[in-house]
């Protein structure tokens, strides 16, 4: 058998936990069919009754009604797609009501050969270590030798791990996991971000794009891709300016690859989000949500020191 489908059938069982008798449904679109079906052979290979439902995923909007009707009755699901349904009313009622959901937006062969077979025990007990000291900060400083002097409120937050490991009920994250993150306070981030890394849904970032936050919102954007940047923002709902999360890469299997799915786990960057939060306990609701990833960073938890110049010294 391939690669790719021994890593699917690697991920089914260890990071989704899916036993015989469970329905486990894959979700998918035309684009990514192929490799969604290396998953529904695996499904059923091991014996679970697996469904592929395949249909499109409409940029920053719902999921189709037939899509969300059939992940309604699973109790797992994968979703393989190009685009994601992570911020969708369909997934997180799922979710609400237990469905244990990977969402995998843009995912590829090489990514699932790559990514998937990650020491997933270590990547749960850095993200973990990592969640709990995010819960108890009330303040993250971000700076870089590239210019980003940032602060950000998450007085009150709850850290949260993406750990890979979806086996209990109500379940959900990324796959290929590997972030710890907390939704910071929407209008209290102060500083300037130089993002020379991935925007993700934008670009890999040739020259850095300097970003000027004012009580959590941006207020001004510098560089050459500056005026890209803002008309890229003028497509979705004004909190696409707030920001909305922050977060630590942890699983050292990921490389940059201009694939925000993978960009933002890569071991030793962090990433600053803005848009939409829910899901992950803010307060904000909008059409988007994008990483913006940086190198190298230096990283303040209150007055303790966790990551310097991209290197975690907590360990």
């Amino acid at each position: 058998m391939s690669q790719t489908y021994e890593a699917a059938k690697l991920s089914i069982t260890s990071c989704m936990g899916v036993k015989p008798g469970e329905r486990f449904l894959i979700l998918t679109d035309v684009e990514q069919l192929d490799l969604a079906k290396e998953f529904l052979k695996a499904g059923n290979d091991l014996g679970i009754e697996t469904v592929m439902v395949c249909g499109p995923v409409h940029h920053s909007g719902e999921m189709p009604e037939i899509s969300k009707a059939a992940l309604s009755q699973a109790d797992v699901c994968m979703m393989i797609t190009t685009g994601s349904f992570t911020h969708t009313t369909g997934r997180a009622e799922a979710t609400k009501r237990g469905c244990r959901i990977a969402s995998m937006p843009g995912i590829t062969e090489e990514i699932v050969q790559n990514t998937l077979g990650a020491n997933y025990n270590e990547i749960e007990r850095i993200g973990t270590l990592l969640a709990d000291k995010l819960t108890k900060a009330k303040k993250i400083h971000i700076t870089t030798e590239a210019g980003t002097d940032l602060t950000l409120s998450c007085d009150g937050r709850q850290g949260i791990a993406d750990t890979g490991k979806l086996t209990k009920k109500g379940a959900f994250g990324n796959l290929p996991a590997g972030e710890a993150m907390v939704a910071p306070i929407e209008t209290k981030g102060n500083g300037i971000l130089v993002v020379d890394g991935v925007i993700a849904d934008f670009k890999v970032m040739e020259t850095p794009l300097t970003i000027t936050f004012e009580n959590g919102r941006i207020i001004k954007t510098e560089g050459p891709d500056a005026k890209a940047f803002d008309e890229f923002l003028d497509q979705f709902q004004d909190t696409a300016k707030h920001v909305c999360e922050f977060g630590i890469g942890t699983n050292p299997t990921c490389k940059i690859i201009g694939n925000g799915l993978v960009d933002e786990k890569v071991f030793g960057t962090i990433h600053v989000a803005c848009g939409n939060n829910l899901f992950m306990g803010g307060q904000q609701d909008c059409d988007m949500h994008y990483d913006m990833i940086i190198y190298a960073p230096t990283v303040w938890l209150d007055d303790t020191c966790i990551i310097e110049k991209g290197k975690h010294i907590y360990l």
